[in-house]
C-alpha cells in the first residue's frame, strides 16, 4: 500500500469517526433537549392546574375504649379516647412494663396545642383483677 493509499484510508477512518462521534453527540443533545421540553411541560400543567378545594367539616364526636389481659403471660395494656364536637380531646393508654412498672399516659388536646401528655409510673403494679379503666 502506497502512502497516498494510506492516507486517504486514514482520512476515511478519521472521517467516519468524526461523524460516529457528531452524530452520537446531536443524538444524546436531542434526548437532552426532548426531556427538557417534556419536564417544563409537566411543570407547567401541574402549576396551572387549579389547588383541589378542601371542606371544612366540623369535628365529630366518637369514644373508643379497648383493655387486653393476660394474666398467664404478663399482658396488659390498654387505651381509651374520647372526642367531642368542638375538637376536644381526652385519652390515655396503659401498659405493663417488664420491669413490672405499669405506665400510664393520659393526654388532653384541644385546637391546635396538639397532645399534651401526663405520663406516670406505678412500681410493683399488680393491674390484673382490679377493673378496666
Amino acid at each position: 500500500m502506497d502512502d497516498m493509499s494510506y492516507d486517504l484510508c486514514l482520512s476515511r477512518e478519521i472521517s467516519d469517526y468524526k461523524t460516529k462521534v457528531f452524530a452520537s453527540k446531536m443524538f444524546s443533545t436531542n434526548w437532552m433537549v426532548c426531556a427538557l421540553v417534556i419536564v417544563c411541560v409537566s411543570v407547567r400543567q401541574s402549576l396551572a392546574a387549579p389547588a383541589a378545594q378542601e371542606q371544612e367539616y366540623p369535628p365529630m364526636p366518637y369514644e373508643y375504649k379497648y383493655d387486653v389481659e393476660d394474666q398467664e403471660k404478663a399482658l396488659y395494656f390498654g387505651a381509651n379516647s374520647q372526642g367531642d364536637a368542638q375538637g376536644k380531646v381526652i385519652g390515655g393508654y396503659r401498659v405493663l412494663l417488664p420491669d413490672g412498672r405499669l405506665m400510664t399516659v393520659e393526654y388532653t388536646v384541644e385546637g391546635d396545642s396538639g397532645f399534651v401528655p401526663k405520663i406516670t409510673f406505678e412500681d410493683n403494679a399488680n393491674p390484673f383483677g382490679k377493673g378496666k379503666k
